[in-house]
């Protein structure tokens, strides 16, 4: 795959014998948009975010990793979809009244937007296009929820190693204030800042509002 942006991607490997140990990509059923009906493959800006939806989901850590996305041969999706790759690029956790939102069937509810890529004859390989709003409305997400140190916390996320990004995905989990079944109105988004160890809360409606306003831009 061939990406204008550092993503990642959440893989786990499941021994099978005989032969060769499979790798599965982490999906989400996408309900609208030109990826609908798909399992799109989730991409994170943030290798820290997909840990913490690792241990949300109880993967064994030393059953799964997180790789570049640029590293990952998604083969089985692209034959699967005939020569194209749902992704969808994961912003946030959904939230209402300061709980996380959980899926019955287990994981959390994540806000994202999804797209269906094309394999390019030219580059033999999939771009996967993240738009500069969508870059922007990223960082401007954070800034709303007052955390402007953003940048630092990020460039730190990058540097650590994968079992000290685990062992703060595990404190994230510990520190989640508590979870909800999505029953009632998902009216918030969930952000977790590595410096201060701690969850923040944005209403639904600033995201809605950045992405409209970053969509009319000329």
């Amino acid at each position: 795959m061939q990406v204008l942006a550092p993503l990642y991607v959440l893989v786990s490997q499941q021994a099978a014998q005989p032969g060769p140990t499979p790798c599965r990509v982490l999906c989400e059923p996408i309900r609208i948009g030109q990826a609908a009906g798909t399992d799109a493959m989730v991409v994170y800006l943030s290798p820290l975010q997909a840990c913490i939806d690792a241990a949300f989901l109880s993967l064994p850590a030393e059953q799964y990793q997180v790789v570049p996305a640029s590293a990952f041969h998604p083969d089985q999706m692209i034959e699967q979809h005939h020569g194209r790759l749902p992704y969808c690029l994961h912003f946030a956790w959904a939230a209402s009244n300061g709980c996380l939102v959980v899926r019955p069937e287990g994981g959390l509810v994540r806000l994202s937007t999804s797209r269906m890529g094309r394999m390019s004859s030219l580059l033999d390989a999939i771009p996967l296009h993240i738009e500069l709003n969508e870059l922007d409305c990223y960082e401007r997400m954070w800034e709303y929820a007052g955390l402007f140190a953003h940048a630092e916390c990020h460039a730190r996320d990058l540097a650590m190693s994968e079992p000290e990004r685990k062992r703060h995905a595990a404190r994230a989990l510990a520190r989640i204030p508590g979870v909800c079944l999505p029953v009632g109105p998902i009216n918030q988004l969930a952000l977790y800042d590595l410096e201060s160890a701690h969850w923040h809360f944005v209403g639904l409606e600033l995201f809605s509002e950045l992405l409209a306003a970053d969509h009319a831009s000329p």
